[in-house]
């Protein structure tokens, strides 16, 4: 896991599909995480089914890729660790995202939250993307927390060109935070471990949640196979194959 280097925060609105304007933003608070890649056991699937909610719409932009611009050789490609045809949920006023670079790139890697309806982001980050992986992003508890029943947009942008936005390689998807109801309350109280967390979460159609804990469990010890798999089944229902790919060959 990446080292944390922690500095002071200083936010600055820009729009991702407009130019970027320089920024004084701190890296802490995210980390490139591995994932041995497994098959996806039987077991896994059915044990760590996602169930998505009810009423999906809204469909997702959870994949960028560009050209030349942010390297000298293969093109850079980012996905959204999220479904890519509804909006996913969390029940956690600071959740955390993920999302995995092809390759390495000396391109600013900037994360932005942000309300609907508004310019201003909620939070915003530059981050390093000096090496291919999944990048674990946790939102500060010092930062606006997210509301009951408010959906948000979330977007990683590889800022290849300030002077030419559309060289930029920028993917986006939707977050909603949800109420935990007395059921998945009463549920992950009775959990036995983390990955049975994991579960009823996303059997509670809870996604980044539950996405969230198999990450950990899963970069922390690649060993476990059930968790790794548990993860790639996830990865692979929700048709992030290209992730798993993309992995396996860095």
């Amino acid at each position: 896991m990446a080292c944390k280097l922690v500095t002071t925060i200083g936010i600055t609105s820009l729009s991702l599909l407009g130019a970027f304007a320089p920024l004084s933003i701190g890296f802490n608070n995210h980390a490139f995480l591995p994932l041995t890649i497994g098959n996806g056991s039987a077991l896994a699937d059915e044990t760590q089914a996602y169930v998505p909610p009810d009423g999906r719409s809204t469909p997702q932009r959870t994949q960028g890729s560009g050209a030349r611009g942010c390297t000298n050789s293969i093109p850079v490609t980012l996905n959204l660790l999220a479904p890519g045809d509804h909006i996913a949920r969390t029940t956690l006023a600071h959740p955390t995202f993920l999302w995995n670079v092809s390759g390495a790139t000396s391109a600013p890697m900037i994360f932005t939250l942000t309300a609907p309806g508004s310019q201003e982001p909620i939070f915003q980050k530059q981050l390093k993307a000096n090496k291919a992986g999944i990048v674990q992003l946790e939102v500060p508890q010092t930062s606006t927390p997210l509301a009951v029943g408010q959906q948000y947009r979330w977007t990683v942008a590889l800022v290849c060109n300030q002077k030419r936005p559309s060289q930029n390689i920028n993917a986006r998807a939707w977050i909603e935070r949800v109420a935990s109801t007395p059921e998945l309350t009463q549920k992950l109280a009775t959990a036995n471990n983390e990955r049975d967390r994991a579960s009823i979460y996303t059997k509670s159609g809870v996604w980044y949640d539950g996405i969230a804990i198999l990450n950990q469990l899963q970069a922390k010890n690649p060993q476990d196979k059930q968790a790794v798999d548990s993860f790639v089944s996830l990865l692979k229902q929700v048709g992030l194959n290209k992730v798993i790919s993309s992995t396996a060959t860095n």
